[in-house]
């Protein structure tokens, strides 16, 4: 099963297409891309790779994160087996006895998690990398709504928050 099954991005593609009144035709040619690859990607026949997508955005003015149907919401799932081993870890934290068996549960249950743990740190600084690149794609996403003058303006805003130390990185010297 692909990401497109999932997610279905040419739908809402599709819908943004739809909601600034223009054709496939019109939304592959400013896409730059073929009039049939645009018509599959909507139609959720094919999934468009990164690089197609950020170029149908662009030609929508919609940010890649809206397509790909992030809402900026984090969810959590917990599973059963948590839930069971943490009524079992209060059980015995309130003095009650627990059984060998659940002792067990309790003791595979902490070392398969402390073993996910660097899969886990991996998971958390992709998920920042994206976070980084979302922001980035919001904030040129605004940058192309703005007009020439408006343009000028929000560089030389940029340019000056890169002089102000609190607003650098550490390793990152001001710009010159």
């Amino acid at each position: 099963m692909g990401i497109n099954e999932v997610v279905q991005i040419g739908s809402r593609i599709k819908k943004y297409r739809k909601s600034k009144g223009i054709t496939q035709k019109e939304a592959a040619l400013c896409a730059g891309i073929p009039y049939s690859t645009y018509s599959n990607y909507e139609n959720n026949n094919r999934e468009p790779n990164r690089e197609q997508l950020q170029k149908i955005a662009d030609a929508l003015n919609v940010p890649l994160y809206e397509l790909m149907g992030f809402d900026g919401s984090i969810r959590v799932h917990i599973s059963p087996e948590h839930i069971e081993v943490e009524s079992l870890i209060k059980k015995r934290a309130s003095g009650k006895e627990i059984t060998e068996e659940e002792y067990k549960k309790i003791s595979d249950y902490i070392k398969r998690t402390n073993e996910s743990i660097p899969r886990v740190q991996e998971a958390v600084k992709n998920l920042n990398s994206t976070i980084e690149e979302l922001q980035e794609n919001i904030m040129i996403s605004d940058y192309r709504k703005l007009n020439n003058s408006g343009k000028e303006e929000a560089r030389k805003r940029v340019n000056e928050l890169t002089e102000i130390p609190r607003y650098t990185k550490p390793d990152d010297p001001p710009r010159e």
